[in-house]
């Protein structure tokens, strides 16, 4: 196992991308089950049944926390799908691990049929502890983050980008048959999204739509020429963008470099 030291952070120490806040977390969530005899456990003493919650939330965590970077390089930046997954990786190591508790607390035999027994509330304590680990992020992040450049991309399309591009001074967005390609400085990425949905989000955004498949950036203007009532215009990515006939007559006579007001 590797552990991390991060000073000057609550809960610093970390295993993989658990914090040791997070498996204290599961400590007292494993107190509080053993005290309302969960799951059909009240025929267990006191003490073992402490133990037996205590071996099972912890070392689930463990075996959690050592999963989940595998699991965040398959699916970067898409929390729903990376959640999802680490439940699923997570829940039959863990089931193993809770059929042999029983083995390590009360001599029992280790038999597969017990695995198979434990997997379903193995799996409902899992999205319960997924929610926690989620909720526990949430609280220690840290609150005094720089605020994002009033000329990066809204979040609804933020979200979809890697962090270099998500940070980066938005350019364009183009559409591209089911996807949009999100043009920034720091360069391109396609991504799963309707055009009328990002247009909606871009609504505050200071730019134009320029054709039925192209909206940009006011700021990104470079240079625009004019001709037989539509238009190009040169952006400053290198990219260049069309003005239909719509769209022509409005933006003819716009001064690209003013704000909007």
């Amino acid at each position: 196992m590797t552990t991390e030291v991060l000073k000057g952070r609550p809960g610093g120490l970390r295993l993989g991308r658990t914090s040791m806040v997070e498996l204290i977390g599961l400590a007292l969530f494993g107190v509080f089950l053993a005290a309302t005899s969960a799951f059909d456990t009240e025929e267990i003493p006191a003490l073992q049944r402490n133990l037996y919650w205590l071996f099972g939330l912890v070392g689930g965590g463990v075996i959690a926390a050592l999963i989940e970077p595998w699991v965040a390089r398959l699916f970067p930046e898409r929390p729903r799908l990376f959640a999802l997954a680490q439940i699923v990786a997570m829940t039959p190591p863990i089931s193993i691990w809770v059929a042999v508790i029983p083995v390590i607390l009360f001599g029992r035999s280790f038999t597969f049929d017990r695995v198979f027994w434990t997997m379903p509330s193995v799996l409902t304590i899992n999205v319960a502890v997924v929610g926690l680990a989620w909720l526990t992020r949430t609280a220690l992040r840290p609150r005094a983050e720089r605020p994002a450049s009033p000329d990066v991309a809204p979040p609804a399309i933020r979200s979809k980008l890697a962090p270099r591009l998500a940070r980066a001074r938005l350019v364009a967005v183009e559409a591209e048959d089911h996807y949009l390609r999100i043009r920034t400085e720091a360069g391109s990425a396609l991504v799963l999204m309707r055009f009328g949905d990002a247009l909606e989000a871009l609504g505050a955004a200071d730019g134009f739509r320029t054709h039925r498949s192209w909206w940009v950036a006011r700021t990104a203007v470079q240079t625009a020429l004019w001709k037989s009532g539509r238009g190009e215009l040169s952006l400053s990515d290198g990219s260049t963008a069309p003005v239909s006939r719509t769209y022509a007559a409005v933006l003819k006579g716009t001064d690209w470099a003013a704000p909007a007001g």
